[in-house]
């Protein structure tokens, strides 16, 4: 089975960052956009790719954040990214493509004040994220390997 990875933009702007605010199975949090890396993509540019393809906006990278490895053999890379154009509405990502009210994507810029009080996942990745905003992400990537049991789920 071919591993799993998953490009994530984190996207800040005028001290707000871009979410995808979700409803999946009578649960509401909210992610970081982002989506699966296609063979022969590279990260960066299914990064690109997944943040057009879900909020219609036009970024570019700036440099990588983050590195989660977890022990299911999947990787998530978050990068954070300048907004080049655009403001934030579903796109033509097949997210979007069997609307569900069970199950919905709301791009949505949100207060990075804000963002401490949310169900933002991973939490642990929403953590680093707030510590690196104050510092001005004026920061060396991070990188952890993580059990996915042990993920946490609540505030």
């Amino acid at each position: 089975m071919p591993k799993h990875i998953r490009a994530v933009a984190i996207v800040v702007k005028q001290d707000k960052v871009l979410l995808m605010h979700r409803w999946k199975n009578g649960k509401e949090y909210h992610v970081f956009p982002g989506g699966g890396v296609e063979e022969g993509e590279t990260i960066e540019d299914a990064t690109i790719r997944e943040i057009k393809e879900e909020t219609t906006l036009d970024v570019r990278i700036d440099k990588l954040l983050y590195h989660h490895i977890y022990d299911d053999g999947s990787e998530q890379f978050f990068y954070l990214c300048e907004h080049l154009s655009g403001e934030p509405q579903p796109g033509d990502g097949p997210e979007y493509s069997n609307p569900d009210p069970d199950n919905r994507y709301d791009p949505e810029w949100v207060d990075v004040a804000d963002v401490g009080r949310m169900l933002v996942y991973p939490l642990e990745i929403r953590d680093w994220f707030l510590q690196d905003y104050a510092g001005g992400f004026d920061v060396e990537p991070k990188e952890a390997a993580l059990k996915v049991a042990e993920l946490r789920r609540n505030l």
